[in-house]
């Protein structure tokens, strides 16, 4: 599906077969194309509604996901099942996660015209990865994000997630792909952050083993700024949390390194990974979360950390010659992650380092 294709027809029918409305009809739609939401698996647009009568649910515009314009792209979240798992996440778990999320009008789970109708929730302010989170957002997130994930947490309700995958499998190629790495990325690391990585490839299975006999829950997997709305300090909507597209069953943890180690520049991170992570876990021990001491999470932290370091390596050969934007997000993904693995120490949970 295309921009081009949102008609007001279109949106009728969604609106209608989502409840939103009942005896009125889109006259007109205008698509704006929003600039400040980044994303590599889907494409996201505002459309701006006209009625022919009102009523009074009906909204006056909201957000239509769809399909990203690049096929290289649309392949990549093809192979990961993106549009199913985040519709499936909207059906089943969002009446259950304690977190504001956006309402959803409409979806369509029928390759190759993917789409989700959702409420519009501009009003809220965009993050930005390349500039980057403050301290207090990123506490702000973590926190929400544990909340959902006590819910979840090794239990009943997890176990019937069964299309939730329990990992998005980014670490089978790490060591195949990491000369290609080097090669074309390794320039935006230093040479302590390489010998990370290369430490990482050494121990890639032992890693993907450890983590998945780790405490499961439900894991967003790419908790960063670019997903993230931010509201007023101390209201539900301080932090909204979207594009749930390579949600998994894993190890919590991993979502408090990716957001750390991929949105928080590292002058503003210093010497404050530790109270972020004993937020999130202090948050998970509010809302119910048993027999998951501090150490085990300080650990899971430093797994989540070098597991973190497989994302760039997994996704670089689809970002090969991008410019722009796109490069310099490429870019501090890679110094932020590298450098957070170094400055936590997270090879000291590897056998033998």
């Amino acid at each position: 599906m295309h921009p081009g294709e949102i008609t007001a027809e279109w949106i009728t029918h969604a609106l209608r077969e989502g409840g939103a409305i009942t005896s009125s009809s889109v006259t007109n739609v205008e698509v704006i194309n929003l600039g400040d939401i980044h994303g590599f698996l889907s494409s996201v647009v505002k459309v701006k509604l006209s009625y022919d009568q009102q009523e009074a649910n009906a909204p006056q515009s909201l957000i239509v996901k769809i399909e990203p314009e690049l096929e290289s792209f649309r392949e990549l979240g093809d192979d990961l099942h993106a549009f199913e798992r985040e519709i499936k996440f909207y059906e089943m778990v969002a009446e259950r996660a304690s977190i504001r999320l956006p309402h959803i009008y409409y979806a369509v789970l029928e390759p190759p015209a993917y789409a989700i109708v959702m409420e519009d929730l501009t009003h809220l302010r965009p993050g930005d990865q390349v500039e980057g989170m403050t301290e207090s957002e990123t506490i702000a997130t973590v926190t929400t994000i544990a909340r959902i994930q006590a819910n979840f947490w090794d239990n009943d309700l997890l176990e019937k997630l069964s299309w939730m995958p329990i990992t998005n499998a980014v670490e089978l190629d790490y060591k195949g792909k990491w000369e290609s790495f080097v090669q074309h990325f390794g320039h935006f690391t230093d040479e302590k952050g390489l010998r990370v990585g290369v430490k990482v490839g050494q121990y890639s299975e032992w890693l993907e083993k450890e983590i998945e006999s780790r405490p499961k829950t439900i894991v967003h997997a790419d908790l960063r700024a670019d997903n993230l709305l931010f509201g007023p300090p101390g209201t539900r909507e301080e932090v909204v949390i979207l594009d749930w597209q390579i949600a998994m069953r894993s190890m919590g943890a991993f979502d408090v390194a990716r957001l750390m180690a991929g949105s928080e520049p590292i002058k503003e991170r210093k010497g404050h990974h530790m109270e972020v992570v004993r937020c999130w876990h202090s948050t998970l021990l509010e809302h119910g979360v048993e027999d998951y001491p501090w150490e085990e999470a300080l650990y899971d932290f430093r797994l989540g950390a070098l597991a973190t370091l497989f994302y760039p390596v997994h996704f670089h050969t689809s970002l090969i010659g991008v410019t722009g934007r796109d490069l310099e997000l490429i870019r501090v993904i890679i110094h932020r992650a590298f450098s957070c693995a170094v400055e936590v120490d997270a090879i000291s949970v590897l056998p033998q380092s």
